[in-house]
């Protein structure tokens, strides 16, 4: 699995080859305190995993307990869709937490091992774009689920690999 890992990084970092680069100044700040905005996005993570859980867990009971929602037939298939989209969403996100967890002291004492593990969390982006654009309940919706996806995976690797060469192997 390192093998695929070190290609994907390889060919990222081959695409981002000739694009410019942000001030040193810029890349020194954003590796140094890149630890507590992890820091950060994870009590928010968990924050909002436990909203998404309330509000799973109230939908569903406002669901069983009514068949007709505003007048419109409740489908069984529908909801068990729904709910399967929602659990996945939130796996992915426990995942990314837990990697992001993981990631807050190696990032903060500057090792290549919390550059690693935020390039690993980037790979399960790109696979949770491509799995949440494939929910989509249309093409339209699935079209601009990539491209907005696409867009935020840009900008996060050239962030990433911005701030690379100041995280060094001891």
């Amino acid at each position: 699995m390192l093998k695929y890992i070190n290609k994907a990084e390889a060919l990222v970092s081959g695409w981002l080859k000739g694009v410019p680069h942000l001030p040193k100044v810029g890349t020194k700040w954003i590796s140094e305190n890149i630890w507590w905005i992890t820091l950060v996005g994870v009590i928010l993570s968990c924050i909002g995993l436990l909203f998404s859980l309330m509000g799973l867990l109230t939908a569903l009971a406002t669901l069983g307990a009514n068949p007709y929602y505003y007048g419109y037939g409740y489908s069984s298939v529908h909801s068990d869709f729904w709910v399967f989209e929602t659990l996945v969403s939130m796996a992915f996100t426990v995942v990314a937490v837990a990697l992001l967890s993981r990631a807050i002291t190696p990032l903060k004492t500057m090792k290549a091992k919390g550059w690693n593990i935020l390039f690993k969390l980037f790979l399960l982006d790109v696979i949770y774009v491509v799995v949440s654009a494939l929910f989509s309940y249309s093409i339209i919706g699935f079209i601009f689920s990539i491209i907005f996806g696409a867009i935020g995976l840009a900008i996060s690797a050239y962030l990433l690999f911005e701030i690379k060469s100041h995280f060094v192997k001891k």
